[in-house]
This record gives structure tokens, C-alpha cells and sequence, in this order.
């Protein structure tokens, strides 16, 4: 065989078996033994917005979920999905989809209309008919935490109403109310929202936000934007 032709056959050789990376291996960032994160980059600012997998042998619990190519099927590999949960109304993302695509349950939370977010409007905007709402107390081995942050000049309705989840090993996931930065510190809400910076601190986030971290005994933070913050949790709110 001449050279030439040996070369073209070895090169469709390779061509016909390469085998590309399965997604499942990189899409994924591990952030302890039972909870994994992906993300994509948020329309509304210049950061990654980041869901979670909790995970064991048997389930797959997703929260605030974006939704990116390959999601449902690498998630299938961990375990079966078995719900979808939002901290708050405003992170709906894939949500969705991706229960009626799986079958999963949908969780929302039982939020009141706030300055920050009107649930009705989301649902019906979104076209979400099928969810069961949680509140305060055990969610599938999860423990929800509220978050209410009061506004003065709104008596009929809180400034901010969402949630926070208690996950393994003292993580606290949360939504809007609070992001991590790459120095290891966090922002609170709405000091971290886009649109026109910068917004003024609302002192009651960190006084309600404060509470729940103590009460919940979390020591890291698990955020939907920006960076998570592992171990100081308490100190930094001090």
C-alpha cells in the first residue's frame, strides 16, 4: 500500500472509533460526597447561575435547576430524579421541563407576594400547574428554613419572602437572598442585583438571613449565583 493511502486509512480509522467524553463526567463540579452543582451563565448578570443535585444511592433531589443539554440524561446516571425544588419563584429556570420530561415533583414554596417576587403571577406566566407546595419543616429529608425580610414603606407585604434548605453536612442552599464572592465572603441581597448598581443594603436580609443561618446551624453557603462559601458561614455573619 502506498504511503499515502496508509496514512488516509489510519486517519478515518480514528475517525470512525473516537468516542467522545460522556457529559455526565464533566458536567457536574462535586461539592461534597452528596451534593453536586452545574451551571450556566445568568442572562441578567456577569456571573454562572448553579443548581444542585443531592444525591444518595437511591434518589436525586434538583434545586433551582437551570436547565443545559444533557442535564435529565446525566442525571439519570446518579439515580433517579424524584422532585425538583425552588427556593423562591424567580428561579422556576428548567424546572418545568424537566419534571414533566422525568416525572419528578415538582416543589415550589408556599411564598407570599413580595417587592421582589409576585408567585401568582410567575405560575401563570410560566404555565406551572403541577406542584405541591412546601413550608417550614422536613422536605424530603430536607429542611427548609424562611427567609422574610420586612419593608417599611410596604406595610401590606415583606420586602423579600423565600427559602433556604438545610442539606448534608451543614450546607444551606439558598436563592436570591445572599451570593458568594471569590474572596470567600458573601453579599446580601439587594446589594448583588444587577440592573443599575449599586443598590442600597436593606438591613432586615441580614438580621432574617442572620437568624436562619443560627438557628439552622449551617456553616456553609450553597449559592444559585456566584461563588458557595465552605466552613465560616457563622463567622462571616457575626
Amino acid at each position: 500500500m502506498k504511503r499515502w493511502m496508509y496514512a488516509f486509512s489510519v486517519v478515518i480509522c480514528r475517525v470512525k472509533y473516537y468516542t467522545p467524553v460522556s457529559p455526565v463526567i464533566t458536567m457536574f463540579e462535586p461539592v461534597n460526597r452528596n451534593i453536586l452543582r452545574w451551571g450556566t451563565p445568568d442572562p441578567e448578570g456577569d456571573w454562572i447561575m448553579y443548581g444542585h443535585i443531592v444525591h444518595d444511592e437511591q434518589r436525586c433531589i434538583m434545586i433551582d435547576p437551570p436547565l443545559v443539554p444533557g442535564l435529565i440524561e446525566s442525571t439519570a446516571r446518579l439515580g433517579k430524579l424524584e422532585a425538583v425544588i425552588l427556593t423562591t419563584l424567580d428561579h422556576t429556570r428548567g424546572a418545568k421541563y424537566i419534571t414533566e420530561k422525568t416525572g419528578a415533583t415538582l416543589f415550589i414554596p408556599d411564598q407570599v407576594k413580595s417587592t421582589c417576587v409576585d408567585p401568582e403571577a410567575v405560575l401563570a406566566q410560566k404555565g406551572i400547574r403541577e406542584f405541591q407546595k412546601y413550608s417550614n419543616g422536613d422536605l424530603l429529608g430536607l429542611k427548609p428554613y424562611r427567609v422574610t425580610a420586612e419593608d417599611k414603606s410596604t406595610a401590606n407585604k415583606p420586602w423579600m419572602d423565600e427559602f433556604a434548605l438545610l442539606v448534608p453536612q451543614d450546607c444551606l442552599i439558598v436563592g436570591d437572598v445572599a451570593i458568594g464572592t471569590a474572596e470567600g465572603n458573601i453579599i446580601l441581597a439587594p446589594e448583588w442585583f444587577p440592573h443599575i448598581p449599586p443598590h442600597p443594603a436593606h438591613p432586615p436580609v441580614l438580621r432574617e438571613f442572620s437568624k436562619v443561618v443560627l438557628n439552622s446551624g449551617a456553616t456553609s453557603l450553597l449559592a444559585s449565583h456566584g461563588n458557595n462559601v465552605y466552613g465560616h458561614l457563622r463567622e462571616i455573619l457575626r
